[in-house]
């Protein structure tokens, strides 16, 4: 399946968000709502889904600079409007049914918040050269799948807080696994080269999470 990710997803000239799309602060990575540090720290975390909401990973560009981006519009059908936020003209471009949430544990109830992350991927197959998927073959080898996070800004990507949130995430998936001695790893989506050619699927229901990813291809 050919991803509906643009080819500059991660490009950015425009600065400002769509503000009544905009996420929210992050806090720390772990621990925004806390009933005991000291326990907390002890808890040998069971992570579960929280806060689902359904929409659409929705794409735009500015006919002005030509710069693209996305955000998630919590909403049964994806806006197509045309609009101005400032010096910038959006257009409708694209979009693709997604899924956020976060995480949280079920014994001390701590609650990792995702509020950088757009949706997540699969890839089955990319050029040959592609980061992501170099590195998606070379964990199948080692029983392990690969989801790439699609994150709204691609500097996100390189924050400490983000990398612990992944591992997070990739330790809730993997748990939910029943083939013995298999895991999940969750890496940024941008080390994708090029989502033009990127046979992607964007993971658009909670049921989708339960599925075994389909090896990779060359």
């Amino acid at each position: 399946m050919r991803c509906t990710v643009p080819r500059s997803f991660y490009s950015g000239n425009c600065p400002e968000s769509r503000t009544s799309m905009r996420p929210t602060a992050v806090g720390s990575a772990v621990g925004t709502e806390r009933k005991g540090a000291m326990a907390k720290q002890a808890c040998k975390h069971s992570w579960s889904m929280a806060d689902v909401r359904h929409g659409f990973m929705v794409t735009e560009r500015c006919f002005h600079c030509k710069d693209e981006r996305s955000y998630f519009a919590e909403e049964h059908i994806p806006p197509k409007e045309e609009y101005r936020e400032g010096e910038h003209f959006w257009d409708y471009l694209g979009s693709s049914q997604s899924v956020k949430f976060n995480l949280k544990c079920d014994k001390c109830g701590e609650k990792v918040r995702l509020d950088e992350l757009l949706g997540l991927m699969t890839c089955s197959g990319c050029t040959a050269d592609c980061n992501f998927n170099m590195i998606a073959r070379i964990c199948e080898e080692q029983k392990t799948w690969v989801y790439g996070a699609l994150l709204y800004k691609r500097e996100d990507a390189r924050k400490p807080e983000t990398a612990e949130k992944l591992a997070v995430l990739g330790k809730y998936f993997s748990d939910k696994i029943r083939t013995p001695g298999k895991k999940i790893l969750v890496l940024p989506g941008w080390l994708v080269k090029d989502f033009d050619v990127c046979r992607c699927t964007v993971l658009e229901d909670v049921g989708m999470f339960q599925t075994e990813p389909e090896p990779s291809q060359s």
